[in-house]
């Protein structure tokens, strides 16, 4: 039983010193190339831009600011701005700035009021409204237009 085990041993050992040789001596091969790219090769960054033009849904961004104008009482104000660009709106995805601040200076003291926000009101291929709260000074609301393919 005992040479059994000693012969096993031996075995293992043998194999894994063979195992961890060969490891050790491995051979990767020549990395140099053995001729210039061919004619339908093409390089790293031809093929990032190719897989960045599959990849991306997104066609354009178009940034921009409205102005709500000021008002004495707390209505709703709209304003209307026309893009610089023609877009479907179907293949659109437009965001507005979170909150809408203005600030306030009376003679003695300034202080900032603010919203939670504007919402879309209107959109169309040449157009976007916004409608926000009346406040007593003027509001700028910004938007992201994200055209997608």
């Amino acid at each position: 039983m005992k040479s059994k085990k000693f012969a096993i041993l031996v075995v293992v050992t043998t194999a894994m010193a063979f195992a961890v040789f060969f490891v050790m001596k491995g051979n990767a091969g020549n990395l140099e190339p053995n001729a210039p790219p061919g004619p339908t090769m093409v390089t790293l960054g031809q093929l990032s831009s190719q897989i960045a033009a599959i990849s991306s849904p997104v066609e354009k961004v178009i940034h921009g600011v409205i102005t709500l104008q000021s008002t004495a009482s707390e209505q709703a104000v709209e304003a209307e701005q026309s893009l610089p660009v023609v877009v479907d709106p179907n293949h659109c995805v437009v965001m507005l700035s979170n909150a809408v601040a203005s600030i306030h200076t009376t003679t003695d003291v300034s202080y900032w009021e603010s919203r939670t926000g504007a919402c879309l009101a209107a959109f169309t291929t040449t157009k976007i409204k916004v409608r926000g709260e009346g406040l007593r000074t003027d509001q700028t609301v910004s938007y992201q237009i994200i055209v997608y393919k």
